[in-house]
């Protein structure tokens, strides 16, 4: 398959929705990059009377300590506290605090009870909230959760309206008008903190060398090693091509890398109908396989990104490749001399992303010009100098771990290099271990 460099999607910048206990959604480092997060003290009052005990709000909780509140109930009606709502009451005194009477803000979230968090994922105020990055699937949800409380407020209302019960109606609809004020806030800051994870890069443009670092699924200043494997085959051959290391100078990439191959058959007959007289060629299936890869055993690449665009949705990405390897003799089973090969490709790839990004399906369009010694030439029946090749890839990625693939027809001047098989190709990526 086309190999191309692990990139980044536009959301590796906030932190994912992860799971508590309960099964409630638990923003983690998004809350936590905000350093204050905020509910209602009538919404935290109502869950100590549920939770806790009948006689429990914020102010009773906030001047009477644990052991004090304990022989309280224990004496008025013999209840004891369980150890989950002792924790709780813990929890929730050293951790929350009054802010006007009305708001409570959560001071600290080095805590850990997920009957708390629950709440808190269900009640935060989060129209104060920046329209970040990291504020944007904390922002998504809560909208959406408003939008459901107003549907149902909705409902009620107009249930209300059909029994004629006017009065209740009309409580209901101060209710309306707040939730639907609070709906509008939301999807605005939800749209503001999507736009915000939108990546743009134009090299052409000044000042572009840091959004170099956002592209790729690595940052600056490393070199990484064993970074990503793929492996192409056919009925006639297989490919395993396998980077090595990669860094970075400025927006250059450079990487290092093996192409190992095999296949069935050295070299297969075709027909070069372009020649005054039909003339058979012979062209090594091998050899065709390598090329996708970029040519040659082992190599060392030069890769610069021109265009990028990342949203929730959508991928763009542009850029040119430049790569010199050696064809060994040692590394193939249709290489009896080996030959140095030079190529100049420029490829632009395009994707969509799910729901979840648990898949990304994209489509790799690769062009390019291609030279080397007269051997590596031989090999695949062409007498020019310097030729051109390219061809389409379509394929899956799986959780930014795993590619699957087929490489389309290939496109070239050298009609003996279009008459090729479909190849089928895995790419494993650098997050494989990480699923």
């Amino acid at each position: 398959m086309a190999q191309f460099p692990s990139f980044r999607a536009s959301d590796k910048y906030y932190s994912p929705v992860i799971s508590n206990d309960e099964g409630s959604e638990k923003f983690g480092d998004s809350i936590a990059a905000n350093k204050v997060v905020s509910i209602y003290k009538k919404d935290l009052d109502v869950f100590l009377k549920e939770k806790i005990d009948p006689s429990l709000d914020y102010d009773v909780l906030q001047t009477t300590d644990l052991s004090t509140f304990q022989n309280k109930i224990a004496t008025a009606n013999g209840r004891t506290l369980s150890i989950d709502q002792i924790a709780l009451y813990d929890v929730i005194q050293k951790n929350v605090e009054d802010l006007d009477g009305h708001i409570l803000n959560i001071k600290s979230l080095n805590y850990d009870n997920a009957t708390l968090d629950h709440f808190i994922n269900t009640h935060l105020i989060a129209e104060s909230l920046p329209a970040s990055q990291s504020n944007f699937p904390l922002l998504k949800f809560k909208y959406h959760q408003t939008l459901e409380q107003l549907d149902a407020v909705r409902k009620k209302k107009r249930a209300l309206l059909d029994n004629q019960e006017f009065i209740e109606a009309e409580r209901l609809t101060i209710i309306e008008k707040k939730f639907q004020k609070s709906a509008d806030t939301l999807k605005t800051l939800f749209h503001d903190a999507r736009d915000s994870t939108n990546i743009n890069y134009n090299i052409f443009k000044e000042n572009q060398i840091d959004p170099v670092q956002q592209i790729y699924a690595r940052d600056h200043g490393e070199l990484y090693f064993v970074n990503e494997s793929a492996l192409q085959f056919n009925t006639d051959a297989a490919v395993v091509n396998t980077e090595f290391a990669a860094t970075f100078f400025g927006p250059l990439r450079v990487n290092f890398g093996t192409v190992l191959s095999t296949g069935s058959n050295d070299e297969v007959v075709v027909m070069d109908p372009t020649t005054p007289i039909v003339e058979e060629v012979k062209v090594s299936e091998e050899s065709k396989q390598r090329l996708i890869t970029g040519g040659g055993n082992t190599y060392l690449g030069l890769e610069l990104p021109l265009l990028y665009y990342s949203s929730h949705r959508f991928t763009f990405f542009g850029y040119m490749r430049g790569r010199m390897s050696l064809e060994l003799n040692d590394f193939s089973d249709d290489v009896d001399t080996s030959s140095g090969v030079l190529s100049s490709t420029g490829h632009m790839v395009l994707a969509i992303n799910s729901d979840d990004r648990a898949f990304n399906f994209y489509v790799q369009a690769s062009y390019g010009a291609y030279t080397g010694a007269s051997a590596f030439r031989e090999r695949l029946g062409v007498e020019e100098r310097v030729f051109d090749f390219g061809f389409i890839t379509a394929g899956v990625t799986i959780k930014d771990s795993m590619r699957i693939s087929v490489n389309l027809k290939p496109i070239s001047s050298q009609n003996q290099l279009t008459d090729g098989k479909f190849t089928l190709g895995i790419q494993f990526l650098p997050n494989l271990f990480k699923i």
